[in-house]
């Protein structure tokens, strides 16, 4: 299966220590959450900055579900996703598999996915779930998310419009926008900028802006 994001993931390698350290951590009962002391923490946290960083350039700085922005948004936004959820137990060993991993706003992952495995069709065959179309959403790390949905912004100071487009004929998009609850983001988003739409706004972007929703019926 071709990797659909850059840096591709097939060449992204641990280091030996950083291995090391990962084998340690698998052997224990939650490995994502071990704590480990002294040297071994630093590498252990060298580990899970790599995977957020590669991740987070993969999908330039967006969810990897909904597409919100990312950039410079610090801990307090940014989960680093496991697909497989890394709490059940089929999936533990997963844990630091690159192709499991992603980067998500905090609202997709906790609200939204959580620890559930719904969205997988075969979940004991362990090549099934390498395989993109295993998953009725779009996988971060198989499936090219633009293939699917488009999210479109437009933006001028406190007026807001996005819209997510789902490519006709996908059924991953249309799972994907009803189990991330996309319209809610847009209606959100859009809901904010009601009143801002009555007020002149001289900017070539304001106007920009007004003929935008005045074509989505704003």
């Amino acid at each position: 299966m071709a990797d659909p994001y850059l840096p591709a993931l097939a060449d992204f390698a641990f280091t030996d220590d950083e291995q090391a350290v990962i084998d340690v951590a698998l052997a224990t009962v939650k490995p994502w959450d071990w704590e480990p002391k002294g040297n071994t923490l630093t590498t252990f946290k060298a580990v899970k900055t790599r995977i957020r960083d590669i991740h987070m350039q993969r999908h330039n700085h967006r969810c990897c579900y909904c597409r919100r922005d990312l950039h410079g948004a610090g801990h307090f936004m940014i989960d680093r996703e496991h697909v497989l959820p890394k709490s059940l137990e089929p999936y533990r060993q997963l844990a630091f598999e690159m192709w499991n991993l992603g980067t998500s706003c905090k609202r997709c992952n906790m609200e939204y996915k959580g620890d559930k495995d719904d969205f997988v069709i075969v979940k004991g065959d362990p090549a099934a779930l390498q395989d993109g179309a295993n998953y009725r959403l779009i996988h971060p790390n198989f499936d090219r998310y633009k293939d699917h949905i488009s999210r479109s912004a437009v933006e001028d100071d406190d007026v807001v419009v996005v819209t997510f487009t789902k490519v006709p004929g996908s059924a991953k998009a249309e799972y994907t926008y009803d189990y991330f609850n996309l319209a809610g983001l847009e209606r959100q988003i859009q809901d904010q900028s009601q009143g801002a739409f009555v007020v002149e706004l001289p900017s070539e972007g304001g106007l920009e802006v007004r003929r935008l929703a005045e074509s989505l019926g704003q």
